[in-house]
């Protein structure tokens, strides 16, 4: 072996960077029977448990597996729920049903429940964005009946021989 090659730590020999020294062979040392401590440096702040994020709540564990800490349970801050969701599906219901019966033939009755679908889904996309999810989603629900009903009707005129829309 050459001076300035490595050698195993068992076996005389020099590191490239002290030549002529012998390496250091350590007596009944077992890393799997020592420990291992990791210390922080002083200035990184402890992390603080999940009870005292903000916004969170922490489940109580159930014991049948061990774990670690347990994680925050985060709650809706605008749930939909199901009074204002009944509530906007009939205001479209109505809105749908009123169109429908100013029409007086079936070619007046799909455009105007296209037309009322269209502007249901415009105030349901404000009201998601600006105001109440539950009554959006009522009403683009009801307005999706709606506009499929006059759909139907398109189809079957349409296979009849009659197509409605032109």
């Amino acid at each position: 072996m050459t001076d300035q090659g490595w050698a195993a730590p068992d076996r005389p020999g020099a590191a490239p960077d002290r030549p002529g020294a012998q390496p250091t062979r350590h007596e009944g040392w077992d890393p799997a029977t020592r420990p291992v401590r990791i210390t922080l440096p002083p200035h990184i702040p402890p992390v603080p448990p999940p009870a005292q994020w903000p916004g969170g709540r922490v489940p109580p564990p159930s014991g049948l597996i061990p774990s670690g800490p347990p994680r925050p349970v985060y709650r809706e801050p605008l749930p939909v729920r199901l009074g204002p969701t009944a509530a906007g599906a009939a205001s479209a219901a109505l809105w749908m049903l009123l169109f429908g019966l100013l029409a007086t033939t079936a070619r007046s009755y799909a455009w105007l429940s296209f037309g009322a679908g269209a502007a249901a889904w415009l105030a349901a996309l404000v009201l998601a964005r600006f105001g109440d999810r539950g009554v959006a989603v009522g009403i683009a629900v009801s307005a999706a009946v709606g506009v499929a009903v006059a759909g139907i009707v398109v189809t079957v005129r349409w296979v009849s021989g009659n197509w409605l829309l032109w």
